[in-house]
Parts: structure tokens; sequence; C-alpha cells
């Protein structure tokens, strides 16, 4: 099993996100914007306008700075 961390801010919309990558699919993933936090996982996989990444990892799409340790997602996720 290969996990992959990976933080990103979407410039466009002032989102900020945390995903967990298990085998080249997102698991969680943690949204923290203006209007709040919004916590997505496979068993809750949508809420309002937010939906778990269902595209495979292309770490093409990110630079070194991206990619994150377990232990800062995992601060991220408890504290948010």
């Amino acid at each position: 099993m290969t996990e992959v961390f990976i933080k990103y801010h979407w410039q466009e919309e002032s989102i900020t996100f945390y995903v967990h990558y298990t085998d080249g699919w997102a698991v969680r993933q943690l949204e923290i914007s203006a209007r709040g936090k919004v916590y997505l996982t496979e068993e809750h996989p949508a809420a309002g306008d937010s939906e778990l990444s269902d595209q495979p990892l292309s770490k093409s799409d990110f630079s070194e700075g991206h990619f994150i340790s377990r232990d800062d997602f995992e601060r991220a996720w408890k504290e948010a």
C-alpha cells in the first residue's frame, strides 16, 4: 500500500485542500475556506458542493512543495 499526502491552495476559490491518497486514490480530503471546513472520506464522499476527488493521483500535477508528511496531514485533519 502506497500512501501520499498533498496540500495545495486553489487561488481562484481561496480553498486549501489536504488530500490523503492510498494506492493512487483519494481516501480522505479536507477543504478549508472562508465558508468553513469540509471533511470528506470514502464513507462520506460528498458534502454540499464538495466531493472527494474521484481522479487518480497524478504526481506530475503537483510540485515538490505540495507533498507533505503523514504527521502534517493528521495534524491538519485533527486541528481543523
